[in-house]
């Protein structure tokens, strides 16, 4: 799916799906392509809510490069600039998107805002509605059911328990009330704000069925 105008424009689409597939193969199920995927496609629909309508080509091009400046990146790792040259260097994309998509990206996190946000540095971010239609599809992705999902599925992958316990320490359990009960707080379109609400309300009813059946075991 895309919302190319343009052979040039979807056969770059098209070279960064097949890029974005191939880097994300090692990803665990938590940010892997399919999750990408998913962001990719409710931005976009996302974008076609809002009015004025965002730069569709700039939306699905961050939302596929999202997660290519993210936690799982190491010192040795390319900046992003040169990991995505080949494709921001594309002559159906300007050089001022190409920019834009180069800001977005590292924009989009729950932690990036909040960091930002304390520094003083969240700026031109409050008025860019093509990163709040990447943002609130990837944090919409974050919560609801595939978001306790990918919950459980990255906490496996850092070796993180599951359930709180007496000794502390961390777990899955507790990102609910650490960071994922918090996202509807923070969305930014009107699409955004509506489904985060239904979503919430999936992550309370599960976590309330989590504490009765602790509650068998005391």
């Amino acid at each position: 799916m895309s919302e190319a105008n343009g052979t040039g424009e979807q056969e770059l689409l098209d070279k960064a799906e097949a890029f974005v597939r191939a880097h994300m193969a090692g990803y665990d199920p938590s940010h892997d392509w399919p999750h990408v995927d998913r962001v990719r496609r409710l931005a976009m629909r996302i974008a076609r809510t809002l009015n004025p309508q965002p730069d569709l080509l700039v939306v699905e091009l961050a939302a596929l490069f999202h997660d290519l400046d993210d936690k799982y990146r190491t010192p040795s790792s390319p900046t992003l600039s040169s990991l995505l040259s080949p494709f921001l260097s594309h002559p159906s994309l300007s050089p001022k998107q190409a920019d834009l998509i180069l800001q977005i990206i590292p924009s989009v996190s729950y932690t990036s805002e909040l960091r930002l946000t304390k520094n003083g540095e969240w700026t031109w971010q409050s008025s860019c509605a093509e990163l709040h239609a990447v943002q609130d599809s990837d944090r919409l992705d974050a919560v609801g059911s595939v978001g306790i999902m990918r919950c459980a599925a990255f906490s496996c992958k850092v070796n993180r328990k599951l359930v709180e316990d007496s000794e502390g320490g961390g777990s899955a359990e507790g990102h609910f009330e650490v960071k994922l009960l918090r996202i509807r707080d923070r969305m930014k379109t009107p699409f955004g704000k509506e489904e985060a609400e239904r979503r919430h309300q999936t992550m309370v009813d599960f976590l309330s069925s989590l504490s009765r059946e602790r509650e068998l075991l005391q």
